[in-house]
């Protein structure tokens, strides 16, 4: 009779396992770990500021800052269900998403930024050191700056993401160290692909 197969060659049986089976997964799963906690963080502050100044654009100190507040809602959702899901989607899910979700934070990180807000240096100042239409927000200061902060961050993050998933889905190869690198006379035997360069 053959002998029993090992154990150590047998394929991960449940889904967890299956993608914590190698280094790069482990990587890819505390990036996206990463990801989402900060995305619950700032959907939280959002939702908070959203609940408290209601829907309409005038309770704001302008339309830019209650847009801004709205697309980084929308931004925070959008991320949390790419979060969620992205162990089902393919690479060119992934770049598609990197992208968008670098794009929509950074604008929303931008926004906040140029308010009086913005770098949160000034929140320990007097009421009055603030324009009319930021003095009855003060108070939300250093809420605004973590909104800020943290969508620095996830656009950070998508960035990152954006760029290793190209590197884990394309292989880039050098060719030439120099751009007017001398030509090179092939060898003997050598086959020479139709159509190459050899400049």
């Amino acid at each position: 009779m053959p002998a029993a197969a090992t154990t150590t060659d047998e394929v991960p049986r449940s889904r967890f396992a299956q993608m914590t089976s190698t280094r790069r997964q482990v990587v890819v799963l505390s990036f996206f770990i990463l990801f989402f906690a900060i995305d619950v963080a700032l959907l939280g502050l959002i939702s908070q500021q959203l609940h408290k100044y209601g829907n309409t654009w005038t309770n704001y100190p302008n339309g830019m800052y209650y847009h801004a507040l709205g697309l980084g809602l929308f931004s925070v959702i959008f991320g949390l269900l790419f979060a969620i899901f992205h162990w089902a989607a393919a690479h060119k899910v992934y770049l598609f998403m990197f992208l968008a979700l670098g794009v929509f934070f950074g604008t929303v990180a931008g926004i906040l930024y140029a308010t009086p807000f913005g770098h949160g240096l000034k929140c320990g100042n007097p009421v009055s050191s603030f324009p009319s239409q930021y003095q009855p927000f003060v108070g939300q200061c250093s809420r605004i700056t973590a909104i800020e902060g943290l969508s620095w961050a996830l656009f950070g993050l998508s960035v990152i993401g954006f760029f290793a998933t190209i590197a884990d889905k394309f292989e880039f190869r050098s060719k030439r160290d120099y751009v007017y690198a001398p030509y090179a006379k092939p060898t003997k035997g050598e086959k020479i692909p139709e159509g190459a360069e050899h400049v």
